[in-house]
């Protein structure tokens, strides 16, 4: 992966993490970021690395170039009711990750 790439999806993921911080309806602080597994693989990380400050999860449901951010207040899905409660960050919909290859110019 290029260094802009990786810069690039780190600014994104610091973006969600400060988004998610700052809207979290349950008042907790980030302290995951789920992405899919073939995302994960492509930039070179593995699942629980620690990504500025934010434990790296795999996700078997997460579409490619998306990513979810989470906290610890976040009830578990087992005791939610029929309503599954999963943030869409506005970071998710309006930047995406990187596509990893040569550098194109």
């Amino acid at each position: 992966m290029s260094i802009e790439a990786s810069a690039k999806n780190m600014e994104v993921i610091v973006k969600a993490r400060d988004h998610h911080d700052k809207n979290c309806r349950f008042g907790g602080r980030a302290t995951q970021v789920q992405m899919a597994h073939y995302d994960i693989e492509r930039m070179g990380w593995e699942e629980g690395d620690v990504i500025v400050g934010l434990v790296l999860v795999g996700d078997h449901e997460r579409q490619p170039g998306t990513i979810r951010v989470t906290c610890d207040a976040e009830p578990s899905p087992d005791k939610q009711e029929q309503e599954e409660v999963e943030e869409v960050l506005d970071a998710v919909s309006t930047h995406e990750l990187q596509p990893v290859g040569p550098a194109s110019n």
